[in-house]
């Protein structure tokens, strides 16, 4: 028996971010809070956050948030818009809201927060709504 989309767990299905080590914290209709500690790994020639890593880590939330709704199952970022705002360390948490969902589009927007609850990035995202993704 298959379960509607809409009433199964949200849960981190990627292999990218679950080998990063993304966590998903929380989440309700139309928004997800994700976080992730920041290894050696994930730092860049500074020993901050890379860059990648808190795009990553906002594209994630938002397409969670997204699929939280309910309206959505399948989608796939058409348009990723970061602003840092300072370096980031320690434990990054996101939390990313669903603005608007149409048939063809979904719009989105998260924060990212250092451990001392600093914004250290922003992010807006336009998702491609697949057919029949709900």
């Amino acid at each position: 028996m298959n379960t509607p989309a809409s009433t199964r767990p949200l849960a981190l299905e990627s292999e990218f971010c679950i080998e990063q080590g993304f966590e998903l914290v929380d989440y309700g209709d139309g928004w997800a809070m994700l976080a992730c500690d920041v290894e050696p790994r994930h730092t860049n020639r500074h020993g901050n956050a890379h860059g990648g890593l808190i795009a990553a880590l906002l594209d994630t939330a938002m397409g969670l948030a997204t699929r939280a709704s309910g309206r959505v199952e399948n989608l796939g970022t058409a348009s990723l818009t970061v602003n840092y705002l300072k370096p980031a360390s320690g434990r990054i948490a996101v939390h990313a809201h669903l603005r608007r969902c149409g048939r063809t589009l979904a719009f989105c927007g998260a924060e990212a927060r250092n451990g001392a609850d600093d914004v250290v990035a922003t992010a807006s995202a336009v998702f491609s709504v697949a057919p029949g993704g709900a």
